[in-house]
């Protein structure tokens, strides 16, 4: 019978150390359970301010950065130029002179093979403003004020406008309009001067508003 008890007694004894073991077990995983999720709350909260803080940066940058695009550039009809006050033009309407680098008696052909170079160079330059660059150059609108690039249209419309009037005045047979006069002169030097999208998108200069007196002068006088 003393055996029997002892024997109950160690059960109970084991019993409780089992349990005190699992109680203790239990508790440090729920300790650790939280001060994990704690943990994670911390790091979650912190990303997100993190987060936030960057974002409000990337805002900031943002701002920053378009006012000042705003005070670098300005778009007038869908084109971006760069920004400028009170710029005053520097192209002047004048005579460029090519009627007298010939004779009053000059061939047509003469006259061709000598304007051709000008002629063509003046179309190929003037047709860069559809790739938003500057006749004349290599410069993008974005580097040029829009003032610039008024005054290189207009420079380079003048030298097509002179050499056509030279043209036309020196045809013999004086019953052909100026349009068709254009279309056998270009037809033959290949180069050919259509009006670009940068320019019906503007002012719309037209060639005739490029004709200079003194051509007439010098074939009449």
């Amino acid at each position: 019978m003393k055996i029997d008890s002892i024997k109950k007694i160690l059960i109970e004894i084991i019993k409780g150390v089992i349990l005190g073991l699992l109680l203790i077990g239990f508790y440090s995983i729920e300790a650790y359970v939280y001060k994990n999720q704690n943990q994670n709350k911390l790091e979650t909260k912190t990303k997100i301010k993190n987060n936030l803080e960057n974002n409000k940066k990337k805002l900031e940058k943002n701002a920053n950065m378009q006012n000042l695009k705003n005070k670098t550039y300005e778009k007038i009809n869908g084109y971006e130029y760069k920004r400028s006050e009170n710029e005053n033009p520097t192209f002047s309407k004048r005579s460029l002179g090519y009627e007298k680098r010939f004779s009053k008696t000059a061939s047509p052909e003469e006259l061709e093979n000598g304007l051709k170079a000008e002629y063509c160079n003046a179309v190929k330059e003037i047709e860069k403003v559809d790739q938003k660059i500057v006749p004349g150059t290599n410069i993008p609108f974005k580097e040029a004020t829009y003032m610039q690039v008024h005054d290189a249209y207009k420079e380079y419309l003048q030298k097509i406008a002179q050499i056509r009037d030279i043209i036309f005045i020196t045809r013999v047979d004086i019953d052909i309009d100026v349009e068709k006069t254009t279309q056998i002169f270009e037809n033959h030097i290949k180069c050919k001067y259509n009006d670009t999208r940068w320019n019906t998108e503007n002012s719309y200069y037209t060639v005739f508003d490029f004709y200079n007196k003194e051509v007439n002068d010098y074939y009449y006088e």
